[in-house]
């Protein structure tokens, strides 16, 4: 997963008045765990992309716009021999 970290800055600025604490309690990590990452582009981790889902979801806020999925494989193999 990705994290479009411009998108993420400009919701906090909106939702939250430029506020790194009332994002981290909203999406319930530390305060320093959310200015790690948008600040020294540190890699967030699992609870980081769950916290953003959940209140996406809760908030009617479409959570792709700050989450990048990985794309699902479509390459398939040629003809497979039968014998």
């Amino acid at each position: 997963m990705g994290l479009n970290k411009y998108a993420l800055q400009t919701l906090m600025n909106e939702r939250f008045n430029s506020s790194y604490t009332r994002l981290s309690k909203a999406i319930g990590v530390d305060v320093a765990h959310v200015y790690r990452v948008l600040v020294n582009n540190n890699t967030p981790g699992i609870k980081f992309f769950n916290g953003i889902m959940k209140w996406c979801t809760d908030n009617q806020l479409d959570y792709r716009e700050y989450i990048f999925l990985p794309k699902p494989l479509t390459t398939v193999n040629s003809k497979m021999k039968t014998q």
